[in-house]
């Protein structure tokens, strides 16, 4: 396996992709994207937060390149710049549902126990 400063570059930039995920607002706002271009106003009222956080998120989303928007006359409409992004997050929720279920597997066993 080579862990030459490539290998490292390639680590670093993938560390920042997962913390660019790792807020709920952020994933709120890429699911909501899933089926369609939306505007800043749908997403507000779809995700349930003010404007100007919905903003910041998504300037942050798009700085990453995770999203890109194009106007659409007065509004800018924001889709998914890589739509597998959501497969990435399909797989992390999967695992956290099996680390759930393993907790609550134990947790039944302890109480058995007692």
């Amino acid at each position: 396996m080579n862990n030459g400063p490539d290998d490292e570059r390639i680590n670093k930039l993938h560390a920042d992709l997962c913390k660019m995920l790792a807020h709920p607002t952020r994933l709120k706002i890429l699911k909501e994207l899933k089926e369609d271009k939306k505007t800043v106003k749908e997403i507000v009222d779809a995700v349930g937060t003010s404007q100007p956080t919905a903003s910041q998120h998504l300037g942050e989303l798009k700085k990453q390149g995770l999203v890109q928007a194009e106007r659409d006359g007065n509004s800018m409409l924001y889709s998914i710049t890589y739509p597998r992004i959501l497969d990435a997050c399909k797989i992390i929720r999967e695992v956290l549902f099996e680390q759930l279920n393993e907790n609550q597997e134990l947790l039944n066993r302890g109480e058995n126990d007692g």
